[in-house]
């Protein structure tokens, strides 16, 4: 797997994790003040706008931090209890995402969640008749779903517990904590089956709200290293032998308390507010549209008839 990350530019940076080009730049000063421990990457972590220098390909636009390559030492010490006190919302989220994957590949086929937490999505996989593993690199996280009975195994691909071929493969908000991005996706094809599906999300950071955000943008966090747009995305698939087939712009459900708490989070300490006790019985769907959601199968796979988008 070729490794972009360990190549040097001459000022200081590291050729491009998507196209390879040497010309990336300083694009923004690191606001990192201490050694990043595994609480940075924690998936309901709100230190929004904290993130390692990031720097700009000059030749496809993508947007990297080179400094935090090596994070998988992090996620595998992570733990996050608040994670497990919002899986309602999460789970809705998963069921959304299912009845988009079975416009594609209904039940029965096979599913494998990249990133699979505490396997919210892979319980509501099997529930909808799916057969569904789940590879998850904390360790804390991937022992909180085999309690729940759940087929998640610790570690990330390739694993020698994780053999494809699978049918649908979801990769939902992982590719952005990757330094080799073009090489998870090469790997997750090489478990597809050659008609199956990837179904992948992650921000999108030439969104209309990321370009109003600017740095206090609430995905420019420790934990996010790599940072697409709707191009830079697409040429990572071309380059990885997938091509997409449908876009959208994905929809999440939160539970009210949580995004109070988050909003809090952009105000002086001596501003914040608790949340209103109603809040915590309210889930709210939510779709601000700086994500983006790709559907993509393999360039060898046959154009079989494909839902409008």
């Amino acid at each position: 797997m070729m490794d972009f990350a360990q190549k040097p530019t001459q000022d200081g940076g590291t050729s491009c994790w998507v196209c390879g080009s040497a010309d990336t730049m300083l694009f923004r000063q690191s606001t990192i003040g201490e050694k990043m421990t595994a609480d940075a990457v924690a998936i309901t972590d709100a230190n929004y706008g904290v993130t390692a220098a990031v720097f700009r390909c000059d030749s496809c636009g993508f947007l990297q931090c080179p400094e935090i390559s090596d994070v998988l030492a992090l996620y595998q010490d992570m733990e996050d209890p608040g994670y497990a006190l919002t899986a309602e919302p999460r789970a809705l989220q998963a069921r959304r995402l299912l009845k988009l994957v079975e416009k594609f590949r209904p039940a029965p086929a096979r599913l494998l969640d990249v990133g699979a937490g505490i396997g919210l999505l892979i319980d509501e996989a099997e529930k909808r008749g799916f057969s569904a593993v789940g590879v998850e690199p904390s360790r804390w996280l991937a022992a909180r779903a085999r309690e729940r009975g759940l087929e998640v195994v610790c570690g990330v691909l390739p694993h020698k517990d994780v053999k494809g071929p699978f049918d649908i493969v979801c990769l939902i908000d992982v590719i952005e904590h990757v330094s080799d991005p073009v090489g998870l996706l090469r790997t997750i094809r090489e478990v597809m089956a050659p008609d199956a599906k990837l179904v992948m999300v992650t921000p999108d950071v030439k969104s209309v709200l990321a370009r109003l955000m600017g740095r206090y943008w609430w995905h420019f966090r420790a934990a996010h290293i790599g940072y697409f747009d709707k191009t830079t995305l697409q040429r990572a698939c071309n380059a990885a032998g997938l091509k997409p087939i449908h876009t959208e712009r994905p929809c999440w459900y939160f539970n009210a308390d949580y995004l109070w708490d988050r909003v809090m989070a952009y105000l002086p300490g001596r501003l914040r507010l608790k949340a209103p006790l109603i809040l915590r019985r309210l889930t709210l769907p939510l779709n601000l549209r700086d994500s983006l959601l790709f559907v993509v199968e393999p360039h060898s796979a046959g154009n079989e008839k494909r839902p409008a988008r």
